[in-house]
């Protein structure tokens, strides 16, 4: 081997561990945003904080896009479908994440966020995007069966009240599913993080328009200063500085690779909620935990690149 090709593959394998580290940070900062939220609608009410944070957040990004690609343009044609792709992926997630943490516990929820691929797979297989084989029928059975070890063990622990809040948390998974598929027709004309911008300057008013009630309604000079340090987390290592380390991953070493590291999220979802929050984690939830996972590996021939921030 020669001098060029030695320093070549030094190179490339510098590259791929810097996009590794970008992914596992991105993972890790959306992992622990579940329990950050868990302690912080404590004081916040839970619609105050997500909208407020939301359109900071979507101001900063979208000024974060612009000065990389030097536009937000789309076709009109669009609009329409980024428009409810807005609706129900920023506006209807957000909802049904923040109220799935009033009612259930964050280990819940991040165990039931990874059911979102699969339900991803189904909605694709609905709109006619994909044909699912068999694999894929036997990856989605598995999938169900690991949500259904997750909602028993959490119903096995905790009164009828945590089963709202896990209906929501599957809400949610199945909301971030059905943007994903949504916009899967639009990366063939722009990039996901235009996508994402401009999909948030539409869901951002959205949830503003739902949430306003709390929005006006919250004390904000009875917060303390744990619950700022929340919303500023949840804000920057969440929603802005994560979407730009996931999508610089992205672009050095394409989807497939750095979104086979999703799993993540949920497992370390639920050991930050265990290790900061104090939280119980029954045996049933984590091989529910395990089963869904194994379910998705086994659904997906190509990761999608859509990130699940929280």
């Amino acid at each position: 081997m020669s001098v060029l090709d030695r320093s070549a593959l030094v190179r490339r394998g510098a590259r791929v561990d810097v996009v590794l580290v970008m992914a596992v940070a991105t993972c890790t900062f959306w992992a622990a945003n579940v329990a950050v939220v868990k302690w912080a609608i404590s004081e916040w009410q839970p619609l105050a904080y997500t909208a407020d944070r939301l359109v900071v957040g979507t101001a900063l990004f979208c000024g974060w896009v612009l000065l990389r690609e030097r536009s937000l343009r789309v076709e009109r044609r669009d609009l329409p479908l980024l428009a409810l792709a807005g609706g129900i992926g920023i506006a209807g997630n957000q909802i049904s994440f923040m109220y799935a943490e009033r009612y259930t516990t964050a280990t819940t929820v991040s165990m039931l966020m990874a059911a979102s691929p699969a339900f991803a797979a189904l909605a694709a297989w609905l709109a006619g995007q994909e044909r699912v084989t068999p694999r894929h029928w036997a990856g989605l059975g598995v999938a169900a069966l690991g949500v259904l070890l997750v909602l028993r063990g959490s119903i096995g622990r905790i009164d009828l009240t945590s089963m709202r809040g896990d209906l929501l948390a599957l809400l949610m998974a199945a909301t971030w599913a059905i943007y994903s598929v949504l916009i899967r027709p639009l990366t063939r004309r722009y990039s996901a993080s235009r996508i994402s911008a401009v999909v948030l300057l539409f869901g951002a008013p959205i949830l503003l328009g739902l949430s306003f009630h709390q929005v006006v309604g919250q004390d904000y000079g009875s917060l303390g200063g744990g619950a700022w340090v929340a919303i500023v987390y949840s804000l920057f290592f969440s929603l802005v500085f994560t979407n730009i380390l996931w999508f610089g991953a992205i672009s050095r070493a394409g989807a497939p690779r750095v979104t086979a590291l999703l799993p993540l999220q949920p497992l370390l979802g639920a050991f930050f909620a265990i290790v900061f929050l104090g939280e119980d984690l029954a045996l049933l939830q984590v091989a529910g935990g395990v089963v869904i996972v194994g379910g998705i590996l086994l659904t997906r021939r190509r990761p999608e690149a859509t990130p699940v921030p929280d």
